[in-house]
């Protein structure tokens, strides 16, 4: 499969472009700077250089899935990465394909109201984007996960509509998108994860 990932040089990009690639599938990394280029043809991706609020469209071209990865973070520009940027990809995707399109988006996203203070606006923003995706007719899948650590993964985890709180190590989300990608019964699907008890196939087939 080629894997077009957008959000390729952050902290779970990379590990997403890093287990394709192990995996055998060709990626493709939208990445904005030479340093990342260069650290994505290290793991054997094609680095494609590119800007999500300008020319990024290159990073889909021959791909058969996307993976969104991206994120401006509750002290970043989210209105325009999680908002705006994420809302443009689904149309395009819907406009030129491809149809199936794996979103990493946040735990809490369906109750901001429950979460942090800080993180309140920038779930009110995700929700927006992810229905969006939802209504946007591609073969999308949702996977909001918990808060994101660099732990090595586990590879034990729990899914579900709603798991309560906890936190994941970004490799298992990594893995969990993978998987996703493998397994078209998830499309249309939306779940959090966090670390578990329940092995990676045996989460992904209980959806």
């Amino acid at each position: 499969m080629k894997i077009a990932v957008i959000g390729a040089a952050g902290g779970l990009g990379r590990r997403v472009v890093a287990q394709a690639v192990k995996a055998g599938h060709q990626v493709a990394a939208l990445v904005r700077r030479d340093e990342q280029a260069d650290m994505m043809s290290l793991y054997g991706a094609k680095p494609v250089m590119g800007d999500l609020e300008g020319d990024w469209q290159g990073v889909l071209d021959g791909a058969d899935a996307v993976v969104w990865a991206a994120g401006g973070g509750a002290d970043g520009d989210y209105q325009a990465i999680d908002g705006e940027a994420l809302r443009r990809v689904a149309d395009t995707l819907a406009e030129r394909g491809p149809k199936r399109f794996v979103v990493v988006s946040s735990m809490g996203v369906d109750r901001p109201e429950q979460m942090p203070s800080f993180l309140q606006q920038v779930l009110r923003v995700k929700a927006d984007s992810d229905g969006h995706v939802q209504n946007s007719g591609l073969d999308w899948t949702i996977v909001r996960p918990g808060g994101l650590t660099d732990e090595l993964g586990g590879g034990k985890v729990t899914v579900g509509a709603q798991v309560g709180g906890g936190s994941i190590p970004r490799d298992d989300v990594a893995s969990i998108v993978l998987a996703c990608l493998g397994d078209p019964s998830t499309a249309g699907k939306t779940f959090e994860v966090v670390a578990g008890d329940q092995g990676l196939t045996d989460a992904v087939d209980s959806l």
